[in-house]
């Protein structure tokens, strides 16, 4: 594991550097902003703390890094090393998602520090929040990239999952009273929902090659039951924004017959 951890680093370390800097970039723009307004135009630096913006610039930017990967078969190359796929996983998991996710809460307490915000604990509790909603997000990502071959269905369907995820959560959020008791459990519940999917990514990380990223879906089994997936939240995301009636079936069975048509790629021919 640690020469998968040195390898990787070492490979993507121009990249990893650049990141870095970017988030440094953004962090100074941003307070350069604050100071010349004199209020907290964004989050970075205040008592809300990191406010998701430096995370999800640098966390794109490394999905993006991980994304060129394909494209110069770097993966393929990693398969020929005395590596496992799934230390190439962990490797990174830690390079590219829990280092940009840690650099950007340090840059963020800094200048909380810089600052001199007074409640510096309620800066931690803002960036711990921030974080898990972004590790969990990246691994909803994480696996359907996993579970895609080419990099537009990846990008495609992250976008889709992120976008109906957020619809269910929120209409799940209408019928759940959230209140200051239940705080920690909701931060164990995130932690857990994190666990569980890093897990799955993990074991199908070892149960396939890397020959089958040229397929849409990698894994034959699961073909059927993704393109139910996108006709039932396409249909629940439909009803949770508009009332439901005969047209909240129009958009789900077009994006399902779609995907239909991507996944099993039907030879269709017309005798004359």
């Amino acid at each position: 594991m640690k020469q998968a951890i040195k390898l990787y680093g070492k490979i993507k370390s121009n990249q990893i550097i650049l990141i870095a800097l970017l988030g440094i970039l953004v962090a100074c723009f941003v307070g350069g902003i604050n100071t010349y307004y004199g209020r907290s135009i964004t989050n970075i630096g205040s008592d809300e703390g990191l406010g998701g913006l430096l995370l999800a610039i640098m966390l794109l930017a490394s999905g993006a890094s991980v994304y060129t990967d394909q494209t110069r078969h770097l993966n393929t190359w990693l398969s020929t090393q005395n590596v496992s796929r799934r230390q190439i996983f962990l490797s990174k998991l830690l390079w590219m998602v829990i280092g940009p996710i840690l650099f950007s809460n340090i840059i963020d307490f800094g200048m909380s520090l810089a600052s001199q915000t007074h409640n510096l604990s309620k800066v931690l509790d803002s960036n711990l929040d921030d974080s898990l909603e972004g590790l969990f997000l990246v691994s909803l990502v994480v696996l359907v990239s996993i579970i895609l071959g080419p990099i537009w269905p990846k990008v495609i369907g992250s976008i889709f999952v992120l976008i109906v995820s957020s619809s269910i959560f929120e209409l799940g959020a209408n019928y759940i009273v959230f209140d200051a008791t239940n705080v920690i459990d909701n931060k164990l519940i995130t932690c857990f929902g994190i666990l569980i999917l890093l897990s799955i990514s993990y074991y199908i990380v070892g149960t396939i090659g890397v020959e089958s990223e040229h397929e849409i879906v990698r894994i034959p089994v699961l073909k059927w039951p993704i393109v139910v997936f996108v006709f039932l939240s396409t249909f629940v995301f439909n009803i949770n924004e508009n009332a439901f009636n005969l047209n909240s079936f129009i958009l789900p069975v077009v994006l399902g017959l779609i995907t239909f048509i991507f996944v099993f790629k039907p030879k269709l021919s017309w005798q004359k």
